[in-house]
């Protein structure tokens, strides 16, 4: 569908033409002069134009000139009763993309004019991938994980990816939100278009509305060009707008107008420019309280939730940890250009005890460090976590523990089992042998509690 404007000050062939492109489902604008064209033209941006070359006030090679040097890329298509050699040229030079004599037919018109919108929304997809490049490159999708969370999880983001619903991304941080986004992206059919991600807190909320609708030059100080804005740069493809709590209330509200109307506008500018994006939103903090808290519009929330996939923190489904570790010793080997073994068997077990407070996040900086550190394969020492696990493992009330043997590999696996069995008997009395809610507490599925039980000949 397209936006199209008719400058013809014919009323009948005006009407014709409307009737034959909203049978097309384009939709169209009519103007009986060149005056009010270029009145249209100044506050609505369209996707193409037929101009007559006779109208009533002015010479359609005038209005041609003047839409062109507003827009160069506005594709127009002029008619005229009579054909004219000279003028003819004329309207190429100035850039129109065809020269038509009535009487023109539905389908030859229809045909012209899908092309030239399809040619347009190409140059502005280039357009603005060329000026946002750095937004379309990000973190490789490390989805990793055979539990049944992060099944579930894959599961809706494909269901969801193959429609242009919105999406929010709830999750503790560090959970991996921007990697689903990013996912999702590649699984649409919008996937040959620019991926544009914004951290809507890493940002003064003066330069936020900037960044997201562009502005004009001299729309404030320092704007001494014209900027395209993100919802520019992801045409045709995702805008993913990170920690959207954060907004304010005035860009909220602007946020929420886009959504409805699909149209934004330049700060400082005149004109409402069409956008054809998809929206991604991701939160770490619960909406709905911010709600009533009155820190977030309820129109907004209502208007963005059409689909939600809670992420769970990396506690919550740490049978996955492993094999994430092993992906993120991948990854940062290519990174660093290190040829990394593995990682140890005391290291792995020091990794699967932690709690991850800081979920996939923190895992990956945990893995990079020790890449960077290690020599053959990461040690426990390479980690990092020694203050941390202390920490961790303060709360827990324990006897001294007394080495049996000075083997580091053997020591370290004792004692993250010692610890791990007190902390489930601990667990198990806390809810009173109730299995469920001590998984829970623990932050692993029923099933893994139990074969911890049976591994750790645990009584119940």
């Amino acid at each position: 569908m397209a936006n199209i404007l008719i400058i013809e000050d014919d009323e009948d062939t005006r009407q014709v033409l409307k009737n034959a492109l909203a049978a097309k489902k384009h939709e169209v604008s009519g103007a009986a002069s060149g005056a009010e064209a270029l009145e249209l033209t100044s506050v609505v941006t369209f996707d193409a134009v037929i101009l007559d070359r006779v109208l009533g006030d002015m010479d359609g090679l005038v209005v041609l000139e003047k839409l062109k040097s507003e827009d160069q890329g506005l594709p127009v298509i002029m008619m005229t009763g009579h054909a004219d050699i000279q003028s003819a040229v004329k309207a190429m030079k100035l850039g129109a993309v065809e020269y038509l004599v009535k009487p023109v037919s539905n389908e030859e018109l229809l045909l012209i004019i899908e092309k030239a919108v399809k040619e347009r929304r190409f140059l502005m997809e280039f357009e603005a991938l060329k000026s946002h490049i750095f937004n379309t490159a990000g973190p490789g999708e490390t989805v990793v994980g055979e539990s049944r969370e992060i099944k579930n999880i894959a599961n809706m983001a494909a269901q969801v990816a193959a429609s242009d619903l919105t999406v929010i991304l709830s999750g503790p941080s560090g959970s991996g939100k921007e990697i689903w986004a990013r996912r999702i992206h590649r699984l649409s059919s919008r996937n040959k278009n620019p991926f544009v991600a914004l951290d809507c807190g890493a940002l003064p909320e003066n330069l936020v509305e900037s960044e997201l609708f562009g502005y004009e030059k001299g729309a404030f100080t320092g704007a001494d060009r014209k900027k395209v804005g993100l919802f520019e740069a992801a045409f045709g493809g995702t805008l993913f707008l990170d920690e959207i709590s954060n907004l304010n209330f005035s860009t909220q509200a602007k946020l929420l107008r886009v959504l409805e109307e699909r149209k934004i506008r330049h700060l400082g500018g005149k004109k409402d420019i069409p956008v054809d994006v998809r929206i991604i939103v991701a939160t770490n903090k619960d909406l709905q309280a911010a709600i009533r808290e009155g820190a977030f519009r309820e129109d907004l929330f209502h208007r963005l939730n059409q689909f939600t996939i809670a992420l769970p923190g990396l506690a919550a489904r740490k049978e996955d940890i492993p094999a994430l570790a092993l992906a993120f010793l991948a990854e940062a080997g290519k990174t660093l250009k290190k040829s990394i073994t593995g990682i140890s068997e005391s290291a792995m077990e020091i990794i699967k005890a932690y709690s991850w407070p800081g979920n996939v996040r923190e895992l990956k900086n945990v893995i990079t460090r020790g890449a960077l550190l290690a020599e053959k394969e990461i040690l426990p020492h390479h980690l990092g976590l020694e203050s941390a696990a202390a920490a961790a493992l303060s709360g827990v009330e324990t006897a001294e523990y007394e080495l049996k043997d000075l083997d580091l590999k053997k020591s370290v696996k004792s004692f993250v089992a010692e610890v791990e069995k007190k902390l489930i008997k601990q667990a198990l009395l806390k809810t009173s042998g109730n299995k469920l809610r001590a998984a829970r507490l623990l932050g692993i599925d029923r099933k893994a509690l139990y074969n911890k039980i049976h591994a750790h000949k645990i009584d119940m």
